[in-house]
Parts: structure tokens; sequence; C-alpha cells
């Protein structure tokens, strides 16, 4: 393992977006500066928006993937690729970085697939080069912190979200309902809750 590779996993609060002939995709927050997480590092406001905006480009171009499970180097394995990053913002106000995710038909891919179909918990880690140092209670990372990608991980450091899976195709298909009558009303709110308390929505 490279001695200055920063790995930070979030169980993160994410939507399952399912559509016909479409990728599945997940949405959510992918990191937060200025916060202590579990690792005990904090990242600056900076820091994340200077690197976040430097993914920009590998994201518009459908370049950035990850992995399932970080690996314990810096390189990008397309062989061992689950997912490619198709959108990341971060905002300084809230210090969030929200972002969006495709699920690949690659093998680990599927089982990602496989995993959330199964309601299982997913993290997602942030995987970077840099240094830290300490200040008071915590390791602040250094400038010269660089982020590779985000991958997808069992074990989250970082507390903050849980999976919440979403169809859009569900919810596209209630919302066209005739509601008009209280009966069709009541049939759409059965099938609104139905589909939560099962996790298709």
């Amino acid at each position: 393992m490279l001695d200055n590779l920063l790995i930070e996993e979030v169980l993160f609060e994410y939507k399952l977006i399912k559509e016909d002939n479409r990728p599945r995709r997940l949405r959510g927050l992918f990191q937060k500066s200025n916060a202590k997480n579990a690792n005990g590092r904090v990242y600056s406001n900076d820091i994340l928006k200077r690197e976040i905006d430097k993914l920009i480009p590998a994201v518009k171009e459908r370049k950035l993937v990850g992995q399932l499970d970080h690996p314990q180097s810096a390189t990008i394995e397309f062989s061992k690729a689950s997912h490619l990053i198709s959108n990341i913002v971060f905002s300084e106000e809230t210090g969030e970085a929200i972002g969006e995710l495709e699920l690949l038909g690659t093998p680990c891919g599927k089982i990602a697939e496989a995993l959330i179909d199964a309601n299982v918990k997913v993290g997602i880690s942030s995987r970077g080069l840099g240094t830290v140092r300490k200040e008071d209670e915590y390791l602040v990372v250094n400038d010269d912190f660089q982020l590779i990608t985000f991958d997808l991980v069992a074990e989250p450091s970082t507390p903050g979200a849980y999976p919440t899976p979403i169809s859009e195709s569900i919810l596209k298909r209630i919302l066209a309902k005739d509601i008009r009558k209280p009966s069709d009303l009541r049939n759409a709110v059965y099938e609104f809750a139905d589909a939560y308390l099962t996790h298709k929505l």
C-alpha cells in the first residue's frame, strides 16, 4: 500500500434509478469537506473543490471509472471497473460533493448491482494521494492532495447516509395516473406506499 494513499469511505444515501434501456444509476453524497471523518481526517473546502473541479473534464468525457472495493494503489484498472462516474457537483456552501454513477455491465458492476438489489448497504470511497498534518484532534489533509476517483466499498468509515433505492419508471407510472376520482387517488397512494416499503422507490 502506498504510504500517501488516502481513502475516505462514505455509506452514502443514494437513490437507485432504474429506467428501461438505460444503465442503472446511483446518486448521492460522495464526500464532505470541513468535517472530521472516522479516519480523523478533515478536507478543506478549497482542496476538495479544487480536486473535484479537476475531475470534471474526465467525467464529461465519460472517462472516470471506479472499482468495487478500492485497491491499495493509485492506479485505475478498467478490468476491475464496476461503475462510471457520470456527474459530480461540489457545493461550497454545504461542503458536500454530490455525485452520480452508472453501474457497468462488467463482472464487478453486476456484483454491485446484485448487492444493491438485495438491499445491501453500499459505501462510496474517495481514493487519492496526499499527506496529512496533525492539528489538535484532527488530521488535516495537506495541499498536496490529489483526488483520483470514487470506489464502491463494503466497510464505510464516514457515517451519514444509507441507501434508498428509487425507480423512476415506477414513480412516473404512479404520477401519470388520473387521480381525480377518490378511488384512483387511493390506489395511487397504496401503490406509492408499497413501492416505498418494498424498496422499489
